[in-house]
């Protein structure tokens, strides 16, 4: 059913000093905005075509800034609206059309039953115009604090996946509903994997992931084809971590962070710290035990490149494959992994929304060692002690 994601939205105080501080730390610039009485400013940002956010005055009865909606385009509107009624969903916009000069798009918003997370889903297939009907473009002079120099163009290419923070077992009814309503199938996380989950017992937290492929039996990717969406829950509700602080905070279920794809991870996060965007440091000790592998042949980089930027490496788990070594033990030149650094978070809480920046070298996962290593550091970060 859905294509591609559209854009995500951002609900905050302020929408324009919050949309200042993507464009200066991670390159979007302003491009459209949206004034209409009784709603407030709406601003729209992009760092490429298929990299988009809005930013928006967040409800006054509102008690922190979230992401809170990734906007869908999705074929065949109006029949993939009534399956998805028909198999339970819950829209809280009924398809609405709007329409301007350019032509016209529909859409509707459904509420995922999960927390401050909902999908607006949206045909665009008859509009020809900048961004959506109601948007005013931007003069390019407005972006005073983008960089503008060609080497900071197309840092990051498109959204690879989307993380949300869930309630202690809602993740697999939540897998269900996305397979039920709107075609998404599970997508495997870890070779270890069990059927109702990856779990990260030292952490007590449990994943699992969803995916649309626009060309399912061919298995072909391509940027805007396919997305993912990676559910985390805790395992122990009394346990002082990352996940359960985040639900606290964020008052339940929530987008805890979106996860951007790059074609040259340590020029992306060098660029980006340059800007003054701060990355989670994972230990020296990580960095020194790198340096006694043998890593370099494969992934060309050494454990100093990686370290200065703040990255994090993790080969592709495949019992098949022995994890891409040979049978004598040594790496694989070709094995499979993938690189990955973790902003710290961008919004108003200790544990609110942040950005990763990813690398793919075949691997298809999402870094189960790098999970544990992340939320580890974030959590040293914030003071957190686990009780494990």
């Amino acid at each position: 059913m859905a294509v591609s994601i559209h854009h995500f939205v951002i609900s905050c105080r302020s929408p324009s000093e919050t949309c200042e501080l993507f464009c200066q730390k991670f390159s979007f610039r302003k491009f459209a905005i949206c004034k209409q009485q009784g709603q407030g400013v709406k601003i729209a940002a992009k760092i490429s075509d298929d990299i988009v956010a809005v930013f928006e005055e967040r409800p006054k009865n509102a008690s922190h800034d979230s992401v809170y909606d990734v906007a869908l385009v999705v074929e065949d509107f109006v029949e993939k609206h009534a399956t998805a009624v028909k198999n339970g969903a819950h829209f809280i916009q009924s398809p609405t059309r709007i329409e301007d000069q350019y032509g016209y798009v529909d859409y509707a918003i459904v509420k995922v039953p999960a927390g401050n997370i909902q999908h607006t889903l949206l045909d665009v297939s008859h509009y020809g115009g900048q961004f959506l009907p109601g948007y005013q473009p931007i003069n390019d002079v407005e972006n005073v604090n983008s960089p503008t120099t060609e080497s900071n163009h197309q840092l990051v290419t498109h959204i690879d996946h989307v993380t949300c923070i869930c309630h202690q077992n809602t993740t697999v009814p939540l897998l269900n509903w996305y397979q039920k309503c709107f075609n998404f199938s599970r997508f495997t996380i870890n070779a270890d994997e069990e059927e109702d989950g990856y779990t990260l017992n030292d952490l007590h937290i449990k994943m699992i992931a969803a995916q649309y492929w626009l060309c399912t039996e061919q298995g072909i990717q391509s940027s805007n084809g396919r997305f993912k969406f990676l559910l985390a829950e805790p395992l122990d509700i009394s346990v002082n971590n990352h996940v359960n602080g985040f639900l606290k905070e964020q008052e339940g279920s929530g987008i805890q962070h979106i996860a951007l794809h790059t074609e040259n991870i340590t020029n992306t996060v060098g660029q980006m710290k340059a800007a003054g965007t701060a990355f989670v440091t994972p230990p020296d000790t990580y960095y020194n035990n790198l340096k006694q592998a043998d890593i370099h042949e494969t992934v060309k980089l050494s454990a100093e490149d990686l370290k200065e930027n703040n990255v994090l490496l993790d080969f592709e788990l495949d019992k098949c494959e022995n994890e891409g070594h040979n049978s004598n033990g040594q790496r694989r030149p070709d094995a499979k992994y993938l690189l990955q650094a973790f902003t710290r978070p961008l919004l108003d809480k200790k544990r609110s929304f942040f950005m990763e920046v990813i690398q793919r070298f075949g691997a298809r996962g999402f870094g189960g060692s790098n999970i544990r290593k992340s939320f580890t550091a974030m959590e040293d970060s914030n003071g957190i002690v686990n009780d494990t």
